[in-house]
């Protein structure tokens, strides 16, 4: 079932992280000596967190399906082309809401394993990064890395074009052969040394 479902290279979490004791997500700004400089997507307040506190990526995390779990940067992918970039259920719904709305993103989930608490999660992520604007700048990313593929072949084909062209005027100078004209041998002294 896996198989079916789209991938998504240009969504990047790594540097997206949850911080234990601490509520929401943080983007990890610099890392130091002895913590890591971290930033709350909330309200964008800056504090270290020092390398004994358990951190986890987002570009870790996965969900539980009836087939091969589905990593979560999938999900929350998903999430925003079902809402059609637009906020999610509110993560204050209740359960049967908030099962239904992740139903229609990902019909496999299951929900044997995943805990209720876990869905509320999700979709509080979820607000979190659409409002930072996190799931729009992949989007974004996505289309420029797309045009900077596209340009890479027209640069490459044009520079091919102009090597071509310098030859055919190198060959008309040198009267039809494209052989470079030869340089003149380099003597060397007879004495050595001086």
């Amino acid at each position: 079932m896996l198989s079916l479902l789209p991938q998504y290279p240009h969504m990047d979490l790594t540097k997206i992280i949850t911080v234990t004791g601490k509520p929401g997500l943080h983007r990890v700004i610099a890392q130091a000596r002895q913590a890591l400089i971290v930033e709350a997507l909330a309200d964008g307040k800056r504090f270290p967190v020092p390398l004994s506190v358990r951190v986890s990526s987002l570009e870790e995390i996965s969900m539980f399906t009836t087939g091969d779990d589905v990593l979560l940067k999938d999900v929350l992918t998903m999430l925003h082309e079902v809402n059609k970039g637009g906020d999610a259920a509110d993560p204050k719904s209740d359960d049967d809401a908030l099962w239904a709305a992740l139903l229609t993103a990902l019909p496999n989930a299951d929900r044997e394993r995943i805990y209720a608490s876990d869905v509320r999660k999700l979709f509080s992520w979820y607000a979190q990064l659409l409002k930072a604007g996190d799931l729009t700048k992949k989007e974004e990313a996505a289309k420029a890395d797309d045009a900077a593929k596209d340009d890479g072949k027209t640069k490459k084909t044009g520079e091919k074009a102009a090597k071509k062209k310098s030859a055919a005027k190198a060959k008309k100078k040198t009267g039809g052969t494209s052989a470079a004209p030869k340089a003149a041998p380099v003597r060397r002294g007879g004495q050595r040394g001086s």
